[in-house]
């Protein structure tokens, strides 16, 4: 078999496997306090956007793999997420979504960062073997080469890196989500989530403005939105 034949079959093999990874992943979402179904809850996989909705009996149904992410929103109710195991899945999901306290911005910014920081916390001592293990400085890689490029570091400063990246994206939804905008500019169901998409701001952006420079940016780019019912081009502008 020539090589170019055995590549192909290799990533027939590899794209195969990945696919028969995926799963129907099945559930109900309830209310935590009085334990009622709740309707027309969505469902997103972070990973490949597939989407689903409970029904009138509060179930749902939704492709996923082993590993990866799942958000839950539904209106009124605190948005949250689930990650699938990368070992045995159960046949069936109880899901339990938490009310929403209507808090003004500034409240509701505060106790939305701090659940941030508590949610970094615990991820970080999940893998705090892995985060912790230290990098090697540019002389130490000329001194010990088979050290630095040994598999097994490189994969560990590869998973340091996308985890970097990942706390990012949180940090961006923590700060821009729907709650917070949707009292802020008025904005609600397709329009929120068209100005969400186009309007969010970088994670350097972020860090760079005041609370204060925050919802001004919000304020006047959902404005802008309101009025051409399109994105302009100051998208990520701080």
């Amino acid at each position: 078999m020539s090589k170019k034949h055995t590549l192909l079959l290799w990533l027939f093999i590899c794209c195969s496997s990945k696919l028969t990874m995926a799963q129907q992943i099945k559930g109900i979402v309830q209310d935590r306090d009085n334990k009622a179904v709740l309707i027309g809850v969505q469902l997103l996989n972070i990973y490949n956007n597939a989407t689903a909705f409970t029904d009138s009996s509060g179930n749902f149904n939704i492709t996923a793999n082993k590993g990866e992410l799942i958000e839950i929103r539904c209106a009124g109710y605190r948005t949250t997420r689930f990650r699938l195991t990368n070992g045995s899945i159960p046949p069936y999901f109880k899901l339990y979504l938490d009310k929403l306290v209507v808090l003004n911005p500034d409240q509701y910014a505060s106790s939305t960062l701090s659940q941030y920081q508590i949610d970094s916390i615990k991820q970080h001592e999940l893998y705090r073997t892995t985060l912790d293990y230290p990098r090697m400085a540019a002389m130490q890689q000329i001194e010990s080469p088979f050290t630095a490029f040994s598999r097994s570091n490189q994969m560990k400063w590869a998973f340091q890196d996308s985890y970097a990246q990942f706390e990012r994206e949180k940090f961006i939804d923590f700060s821009f989500n729907e709650n917070l905008v949707s009292q802020l500019t008025g904005l609600t169901g397709a329009d929120l989530s068209a100005y969400m998409k186009h309007y969010r701001p970088s994670y350097q952006a972020l860090r760079n403005m005041t609370q204060y420079d925050y919802y001004n940016y919000i304020k006047r780019t959902a404005e802008q939105f309101k009025k051409s019912g399109r994105p302009s081009n100051i998208r990520n502008a701080g």
